[in-house]
């Protein structure tokens, strides 16, 4: 009995200790425990990681990075009597910074833990810069660090190459994220060119300051450091000097017909205007421009609703990328497929010998006869002259000829092996394959069958055939390299922030003609592009008279029902290849407006841009049509 009461007794104790110490530490020293507890709090500080540059092939910047300033929250600084929201809602009344914009980086961050940042903005203004610093006991738990910014040292050159960068989307958010990727609301993303298609070579891997601070939020003593790893560098096969040249060539042509346009009720005002200069012996793209286009720092702090619907919305339509994302028909171009096909399927050679009697092709039993674009007949010519010439009637027969023995097939055949109808996996985004038509296609998607007509008319380059420039400046090479071309291919290699080569970039046979097609045939083609150029009777002629390098090249002008594109595709020298050019001039009415363009860019890459030889430059004013 006396065990027992001894017992109670001392539970009785003990509890009694218990509750005096409890009471103690929460009546007596509750505050200094919590002034302890929130006096001594982990803070992670974010450092910048800049993103990567990108050099041309010789070594100069064309796009860097400069100082800027960051705003992120900083979950675990928020006092306990106020929340995320409030502070954002606040700061949103006292700056220029949108509630929207800020809650939706606040909601998109993947950032569970509240010791980590969350971005809210990037590149700040001095504005709101100066609005934060003074509200600071309005708006705890804010964050601003220095930080970099996308400078694109050249704004209205390399437009379409670099590409520029802008605020991630929901969509992108997650699908970086699953891919592996550490991406947060609000981080800044390559949207289009070199920028996206790179992405995750150029972004940065922050780092972070771990450091204790106490309730102020003032720092106590770092705890440890994570360095940041800035983005990996590009170095392009762009020799910029060409590129500023060629970009200066083109805007001069393109004013000027434009405005000669205006001054000629029968000229037609072309929409745009291209060119693509490759290294027949890599595929390395040398110089690759389209205009209209549109100033890249629109963008690098990121561009305004009312920026960007103006540019979306404009009907020139700067944006697009001509060399990658138009299709066209080639126009007469294209007979050099279709001289390909004729020499290996119908036994065609140089010399083998055609009529043109009145400057038209007629399929037996059909009443429209098909049209040259000479209106005379040009009697007797070889197949050489007839490429010289871009005679049509000639290439008329051939594709009826083609039609007769094999239906639509040889000609789309051959188109394919030349790489038309599939992408040329340049290394940049939203690239278009094209379209080769042929019986299959016609039949799904006109429900019509193949007629000889579509053969007669894909013969020059017309009907619903569709390339791009970059296509062309392909198929130009692979009859240059007498069956081969390389890749297109912009980035020569990737860089650390060392220095150090992480990926290089070898070329790569794109198209591989060689063991199919005998030399024969390409030297075929090729005479007649010389010939085009170098003969007073080529379509080319008159615009290379007395140009110190020979020049082999192709005229071509694609009907379109409204004003006619115009296309000039050339290599040189023609003895020993070393570029492939292609000039387009969307709407423009002939060739002969894109002949000059090409003269202009070749004479400066062969150093001839002071020579007086320039004296001979030709512009083309002639009411005819060159195809």
């Amino acid at each position: 009995m006396d065990r027992h009461k001894f017992l109670k007794i001392a539970i009785i104790l003990v509890f009694l200790l218990l509750l005096v110490r409890a009471g103690y530490l929460q009546l007596i020293s509750g505050d200094y425990y919590y002034q302890l507890s929130e006096g001594n709090r982990i803070s992670v500080r974010p450092i910048n990681a800049p993103r990567g540059k990108i050099y041309d092939r010789r070594g100069e910047i064309v796009v860097s990075n400069r100082l800027s300033y960051n705003l992120y929250l900083m979950q675990n600084e928020i006092p306990p009597e106020s929340t995320a929201k409030t502070i954002l809602s606040k700061l949103s009344e006292l700056s220029s910074l949108s509630k929207s914009r800020l809650m939706n980086n606040y909601q998109n961050s993947e950032s569970k833990n509240s010791v980590r940042p969350i971005i809210l903005a990037r590149h700040l203004t001095k504005e709101d810069m100066v609005i934060i610093a003074e509200n600071k006991d309005l708006l705890p738990g804010l964050l601003v660090k220095e930080a970099s910014m996308r400078d694109y040292i050249y704004p209205e050159e390399l437009v379409h190459i670099t590409g520029y960068i802008g605020e991630i989307n929901r969509k992108e958010l997650i699908a970086f994220n699953e891919a592996g990727y550490d991406y947060s609301g609000g981080d800044f993303v390559g949207k289009d060119g070199l920028e996206k298609e790179y992405e995750f070579y150029l972004k940065g891997n922050p780092g972070a300051e771990q450091i204790e601070i106490n309730s102020r939020g003032k720092k106590i003593k770092t705890i440890g450091v994570k360095k940041p790893t800035p983005g990996n560098d590009l170095v392009l096969n762009i020799d910029f000097a060409l590129q500023h040249n060629v970009e200066k060539i083109l805007e001069n042509n393109y004013s000027r017909l434009r405005k000669e346009a205006k001054e000629d009720e029968d000229r037609s005002a072309p929409t745009a205007i291209s060119a693509v200069v490759m290294d027949i012996n890599t595929g390395g793209i040398i110089s690759a421009a389209s205009l209209p286009d549109y100033n890249l720092n629109l963008f690098a702090r990121g561009i305004s609703n009312q920026d960007y619907q103006k540019l979306r919305s404009n009907p020139l339509r700067p944006m697009v990328n001509r060399n990658i994302m138009t299709t066209v028909p080639p126009g007469s171009i294209f007979k050099l497929v279709t001289g390909t096909a004729a020499m290996k399927e119908l036994g065609v050679r140089a010399n083998t010998s055609f009529y043109d009697s009145n400057g038209t092709f007629k399929i037996p039993n059909w009443s429209r006869p098909f049209k040259n674009w000479n209106p005379y007949g040009e009697g007797r010519l070889d197949f050489v002259r007839s490429i010289a010439r871009s005679n049509n009637v000639v290439f008329y027969e051939l594709g009826y000829e083609l039609y007769k023995e094999y239906q639509g097939e040889k000609l789309a055949e051959y188109a394919r092996k030349y790489g038309l109808g599939t992408k040329t996996n340049i290394d940049l985004p939203s690239e278009k394959a094209g379209l080769v038509p042929d019986d299959k296609w016609k039949r799904k998607n006109l429900d019509q069958g193949w007629y000889p007509g579509d053969s007669v008319n894909l013969a020059i380059g017309q009907g619903s055939l569709m390339t791009t420039p970059v296509q062309l400046v392909s198929l130009i090479s692979a009859v240059a390299g007498e069956g081969i071309a390389y890749q297109p291919q912009l980035v020569k290699e990737i860089r650390n922030s060392e220095g150090e080569i992480i990926k290089e970039f070898k070329p790569v046979v794109n198209i591989n003609l060689k063991s199919e097609i005998e030399n024969r045939v390409f030297k075929t083609l090729k005479q007649g592009m010389h010939d085009v150029v170098n003969k007073n009777y080529g379509t080319a002629s008159r615009h290379f008279r007395h140009f110190p390098v020979t020049i082999a090249g192709k005229t071509g002008t694609a009907q379109t029902g409204g004003a006619n594109h115009g296309w000039f595709g050339a290599f040189a020298p023609y003895e020993d290849p070393q570029i492939a050019i292609v000039v387009f001039v969307e709407n423009g009415g002939s060739s002969g407006y894109a002949i000059p363009v090409a003269r202009e860019i070749m004479a400066y890459y062969f150093g001839l841009k002071n020579s007086k030889n320039q004296k001979n430059r030709v512009y083309y004013h002639s009411r005819e049509n060159i195809y």
